[in-house]
């Protein structure tokens, strides 16, 4: 009878033990069951107008949802699209394109809405659009972006003084051919919709079909462009140092020379300098001249000083991304 027992109590105890197993592998298989949508941490509580706002979410047994864009407030949505989730994915990622556009300024909310539980739900997170500094692009065959759009290369905005607070005036140092077709004006990256041709005497026109701007010969051209005046500026330059702390001191420029052709935006010189200061200019002129420090030169910026006389070897880098130096003794 004992022997009896014991098989009996083996046998319950296995039985208890496969129900666990059976239990713990079905919670395993299925997971959450909860119907439920998160916005990541990752998703920015910040963005410009006109640039794209990547929205990233966590989701769980969510067929479809909308995101919304809304004012802290409530009321009409600044933008709505329904997301559909039928393959259940868990990360999910929707990009949106932030128009240049006044209402969208200040605080918002970022909205999700889906159905759970019967029911409505909605999560938000908090941001803020703000307005940043405009671009317009240079595209053509007389360029190194060549004729696509997407590889088009990003122009500075400018103002002409401390009085000027327009944000429609935009320049560029860049080596352009007068062959290979030309080139335009683009307001994007994405496209040639809005782009700006030649309407000649300095004129610029968004006619489908207008003509390319051209130059006569190659160089290191400097273009400026203002498209609420629809005018633009071709000025050829050389670049130069001039300063105590050079050879011509303060009344004459010492040449530098281009390094490169399209897509180059590099000057260099070889050249002795004394204890002293030195800037750069153009044409031989202060009407356009750069100084500050060698990773920040800025037009009409400070003097920039040389501790100890020597040789040097001077680099002076005119990139669409920042007008930077350097000047290094051999």
């Amino acid at each position: 009878m004992k022997r009896t027992y014991l098989t009996i109590n083996s046998l319950l105890i296995l039985v208890f033990v496969g129900i666990i197993t059976l239990a713990s592998c079905k919670k395993v298989e299925h997971g959450i069951d909860e119907s439920i949508v998160s916005i990541s941490g990752t998703t920015p509580g910040s963005a410009l107008l006109g640039s794209t706002l990547k929205v990233d979410l966590v989701a769980n047994n969510i067929s479809n949802l909308t995101l919304s864009i809304v004012p802290p407030e409530g009321g009409e949505s600044l933008y709505s699209e329904t997301i559909d989730n039928a393959e259940n994915k868990y990360i999910l990622s929707h990009e949106i394109a932030v128009p240049v556009d006044e209402a969208w300024l200040g605080e918002h909310l970022i909205k999700v809405s889906y159905s759970a539980a019967g029911g409505n739900v909605e999560k938000t997170k908090a941001i803020t659009f703000v307005e940043g500094d405009p671009v317009f692009f240079l595209v053509g065959g007389s360029t190194g972006a060549g004729w696509e759009p997407s590889a088009a290369i990003p122009m500075k905005m400018y103002q002409t003084g401390e009085d000027d607070v327009s944000k429609d005036k935009f320049e560029i140092f860049v080596y352009l051919v007068a062959a290979d077709g030309g080139f335009k004006f683009l307001p994007t990256q994405d496209g040639w919709e809005g782009g700006l041709g030649d309407a000649g005497d300095g004129k610029l026109t968004a006619e489908e079909g207008d003509n390319n701007l051209t130059v006569d010969e190659d160089g290191f051209y400097r273009l400026r462009i203002d498209k609420e005046a629809l005018t633009y500026e071709i000025l050829k330059t050389k670049w130069g140092i001039i300063g105590d702390a050079t050879a011509g001191g303060w009344d004459a420029d010492t040449d530098m020379t281009f390094v490169g052709g399209k897509g180059s935006y590099t000057w260099t010189i070889t050249t002795n300098l004394t204890a002293g200061e030195m800037k750069f200019r153009a044409n031989d002129d202060w009407a356009i001249n750069m100084g500050g420090t060698e990773g920040n030169l800025t037009q009409g910026g400070s003097n920039i000083a040389i501790a100890d006389a020597g040789n040097y070897t001077i680099n002076l880098h005119m990139d669409p991304s920042g007008y930077k130096a350097e000047i290094k003794k051999n």
